[in-house]
């Protein structure tokens, strides 16, 4: 509950500069435009008209807008946050460019994610699951997934070596002390939280077999940032016969 209080007040402070945040900040870490690397992430997915889709700690619904830009014609959009505040940036964003609103935007958490199960054809998440607990997220995504659904996501990938105690405990210290000085107290308590929610390659593939996936692709990005783990990007599909 404490590392969410963080989270909440941590993003609700950035929810007016966020796009431009990210930007730089995966520029500084991956070298990597922030709209590039979305692109990556979403490469596989494939939407009609009639599909309903979800993108999961959506901010500034910056992927339904992306998805809307392709194929204006999508009925079945939908975004889920946490942040009031990320929604609400959401919001006017695509009221600015839509004469209603196109998306469906939800306040609510990943963990408890408030839909039916068999709902969604595709789920997306991206730059979040660090912020989330990774069981709780895919169970829920599953579930909400119609049978051959398929989820994709991307995020900061780690090490075998972060498990090691002394240096989880530096890393966290270190991410403390670096959004503590370039960004504000919210910022370092979540990003400092999150370090231990960071998964390996090997790792997200378990998880998602676990959690009742099957074809499931893992991929890291080589971003040439020796001192920064790759991303990880992730494409896998509910099976057909759930």
């Amino acid at each position: 509950m404490r590392e969410q209080t963080y989270i909440i007040e941590s993003f609700t402070e950035m929810a007016d500069r966020y796009e431009g945040l990210m930007n730089s900040e995966l520029g500084r870490f991956w070298g990597i435009k922030y709209r590039d690397f979305v692109e990556n992430v979403l490469s596989g997915v494939k939407l009609s008209n009639e599909s309903f889709f979800i993108d999961i700690a959506t901010g500034t619904a910056f992927i339904p807008q992306l998805q809307l830009s392709k194929n204006p014609e999508l009925k079945h959009v939908f975004g889920l946050d946490l942040t009031f505040e990320m929604l609400f940036q959401a919001k006017n964003q695509l009221l600015r460019k839509h004469t209603d609103l196109p998306v469906k935007l939800l306040c609510a958490s990943a963990h408890e994610m408030p839909f039916r199960k068999n709902v969604f054809d595709i789920a997306t998440c991206c730059l979040a699951t660090h912020h989330m607990d990774a069981e709780k997220l895919l169970a829920n995504t599953h579930a909400s997934l119609r049978p051959g659904g398929k989820l994709f996501f991307g995020d900061v990938g780690g090490s075998a070596r972060w498990k090691i105690f002394f240096i989880r405990g530096f890393l966290r210290l270190a991410a403390f002390v670096y959004f503590l000085f370039t960004e504000n107290l919210s910022r370092a308590r979540a990003e400092s939280s999150a370090v231990s929610n960071v998964r390996t390659a090997g790792e997200w593939l378990e998880l998602m077999r676990d959690a009742g996936f099957c074809n499931i692709s893992v991929r890291e990005m080589e971003m040439n940032r020796f001192w920064i783990p790759n991303p990880v990007i992730i494409e896998a599909q509910k099976p057909k016969e759930a």
